[in-house]
């Protein structure tokens, strides 16, 4: 069987929320969909905004943009320290940063039981 392979242009919040859905699929620790959204909507700035990526400018931003309240963000907060997913000094984890413009995946499974 040949590789699988699939083609994606999405503007850049769905480019974040398709990146850490993939990525999820990978990791021990799991994200919830509104989780992923959250995050992504944090990965999603650029420039100054980004230098306090969880500063109050950028929490009001999101909050708007999906409708939370401030507890409901600061929960969400929380829960992302808590799995590791936010750092301690308030940063996403590299790995779980793609690159800007584009990001390629290379997935290998293997059968250990299949008989040749």
């Amino acid at each position: 069987m040949k590789a699988l392979s699939k083609k994606l242009e999405l503007p850049v919040s769905e480019y974040y929320i398709t990146h850490l859905t993939i990525v999820n699929s990978l990791l021990s620790t799991k994200l919830t969909p509104k989780e992923i959204e959250v995050l992504a909507s944090f990965m999603t700035f650029q420039g100054d905004i980004a230098k306090d990526r969880f500063g109050a400018t950028a929490k009001k931003m999101v909050k708007q943009k999906l409708n939370l309240s401030d507890a409901g963000l600061s929960n969400y907060i929380k829960f992302l320290k808590a799995k590791g997913f936010i750092t301690p000094t308030n940063d996403i984890p590299k790995v779980l940063i793609p690159n800007q413009d584009k990001q390629e995946y290379f997935l290998q499974i293997i059968n250990t039981n299949h008989e040749e």
